[in-house]
């Protein structure tokens, strides 16, 4: 609004020393009141975009504070303890954790197995297997093979193979 008027008052005296009415000295005043006028404007509008900027800097360490797991499960284990320092991404060393816990979804339950190497020829992946846990010896899973891990154990003589839960959910008997 400011603005406008004074380039109206600019032009007003640009018309008045045109006719000889006005002198240099009013044109120069009113110029600079426009230009000023202008300038504090294009600041108040940079201040702005600082401002959001901020803004958005501040929300984004907020969101850093929250921990968002890729999928929703049960934690197993908690790595980190209150007061340390965590990070997504590895710190190279020093006192950062990368990991604070270990979470497993249930849904999608694998277990890796290690089986005599004599026997490792009976396995294939995609055939149908029950495993049975020693804690929970009364639950059968029902499970198929999903692959056959290529390296062996040496000193145990067997090798892991990984199967996966087909029936989704937990299930005690």
């Amino acid at each position: 609004m400011r603005i406008k008027e004074a380039e109206q008052e600019l032009q007003r005296i640009a018309d008045l020393i045109h006719h000889r009415i006005s002198t240099q000295a009013d044109f120069d005043h009113a110029e600079a009141s426009a230009l000023s006028l202008k300038a504090k404007l294009a600041q108040q509008q940079a201040d702005v975009i600082v401002a959001e900027r901020q803004v958005a800097s501040w929300q984004q360490q907020m969101d850093d504070t929250i921990i968002r797991a890729p999928f929703s499960g049960i934690v197993t284990s908690k790595n980190a303890q209150p007061g340390e320092m965590i990070s997504p991404i590895s710190a190279g060393g020093g006192f950062t954790r990368t990991g604070i816990c270990t979470i497993v979804d249930m849904a999608s339950l694998e277990i890796e197995i290690d089986v005599n190497e004599s026997y490792i020829n009976r396995v294939e992946a995609g055939q149908p297997v029950e495993a049975t846990l020693d804690a929970y010896s009364d639950w059968k899973i029902p499970c198929k093979v999903i692959a056959i891990i290529p390296t062996a154990d040496r000193q145990k003589s067997t090798v892991k193979v990984r199967v996966d839960s087909t029936t989704g959910q937990a299930n005690f008997a």
